[in-house]
């Protein structure tokens, strides 16, 4: 029996919500509108709020549909957080 190697591409996402959004870019948009329930907590200030929603939804809405060299942001991200908490070796050089 012969085996054959099939060439597969993980990169690539498949549109299922109306072929234009991704399973990963609805989930981030259904949290970024979830933010909005910001708007019942009492006994705080309206402007505050405000500003706290726009920040959050930006962030999920930038993690939905931005790339940056071709990679999702959201992965993008994930590594800058593993580059910064990451255990670093410092190798220290006498001068000359």
């Amino acid at each position: 029996m012969q085996i054959y190697n099939v060439p597969f591409n993980f990169r690539h996402e498949e549109k299922i919500f109306g072929g234009y959004v991704s399973l990963r870019q609805a989930i981030y948009l259904i949290l970024g509108a979830s933010t909005l329930s910001i708007f019942l907590v009492p006994n705080l200030n309206t402007f505050v709020k405000l500003v706290f929603f726009l920040i959050v939804a930006t962030i999920f809405a930038l993690f939905a549909f931005f790339k940056i060299d071709g990679t999702n942001s959201d992965k993008y991200f994930i590594y800058i957080l593993r580059f910064i908490f990451k255990k670093k070796k410092y190798i220290l050089e006498k001068g000359k």
